[in-house]
């Protein structure tokens, strides 16, 4: 029996989703989205799941979309290109929607539909030596679904790289404000679990909500937000948890989360 194209774990409250194509890098074929879409439904259902940490097995992240697979899709109908980046979008929105904080874990290569994939990611911790890369045009294709790296990067720096093609390193990233932490390549893995620790250690429900609050932040302008305030706070609000932590502050204990 083969080894399962992406694998969910579970160490205390975070959820580990691990991309595990590491023969090709981790390049996405139609049936590692498949499984990635699965992994990050079973992340959202899993309510002992606070966090989430996306990784890579192997040498990459990601390379993006599986190359050799989209040329088969194709054949003669090149309309049959959309049938994986449209796939991928909607793994990725799926990732963006879901209500659970994300951090990707990123090392090696971070390129074309992996750094999609990382930028649908609530956070990134990078690997210093980390490569990332929006390639497209230098073999002719879309770029599918980039659209608002600039918000994150700058609309000049994001253009230039579009266009040039030029891979750019995790110094470059973190100045740029595409990642949060750069750190030595074999500690990507236990500086991300650190850092989602640290984030499971808060109340889950105000997390979530703190997360879509920021999401919505970025997407829209202050008179959309407010629309949406009471949706994103009553949950908070009126649960359990809000007395719980106000509760341990005056009595200066550790809170005990219930996610209620």
């Amino acid at each position: 029996m083969s080894e399962p194209l992406v694998t969910y774990a579970r160490d205390g409250h975070v959820a580990v989703i691990t991309m595990n194509r590491p023969e090709a890098m981790n390049a996405m074929s139609v049936a590692m989205l498949n499984d990635l879409t699965a992994a990050v439904k079973q992340y959202a259902a899993d309510d002992e799941a606070w966090v989430g940490v996306l990784r890579g097995e192997g040498r990459a992240f990601c390379t993006g979309g599986d190359l050799k697979e989209a040329l088969e899709l194709i054949g003669d109908e090149p309309a049959n290109f959309y049938v994986m980046p449209r796939q991928g979008l909607e793994a990725f929105a799926l990732v963006r929607a879901t209500p659970k904080p994300m951090i990707a874990a990123v090392h090696g290569y971070c390129m074309a539909g992996g750094l999609l994939l990382a930028n649908a990611c609530d956070l990134i911790v990078s690997g210093e030596s980390c490569k990332f890369g929006i390639p497209e045009t230098s073999v002719g294709m879309p770029t599918m679904g980039y659209l608002d790296l600039w918000k994150f990067m700058g609309p000049r720096v994001f253009m230039e790289k579009v266009l040039t093609a030029e891979p750019f390193g995790a110094a470059e990233a973190k100045a740029c404000g595409l990642v949060n932490r750069v750190v030595a390549d074999d500690q990507v893995q236990a500086e991300a679990m650190k850092l989602a620790q640290k984030i499971a250690g808060n109340s889950p429900r105000s997390v979530a909500a703190h997360t879509q609050a920021v999401r919505l932040s970025v997407k829209y302008n202050r008179e959309v937000l407010e629309e949406f305030q009471r949706q994103i706070w009553d949950p908070v609000v009126f649960g359990q948890d809000i007395q719980e932590g106000l509760a341990s502050f005056g009595q200066r204990r550790k809170p005990e989360w219930k996610n209620r």
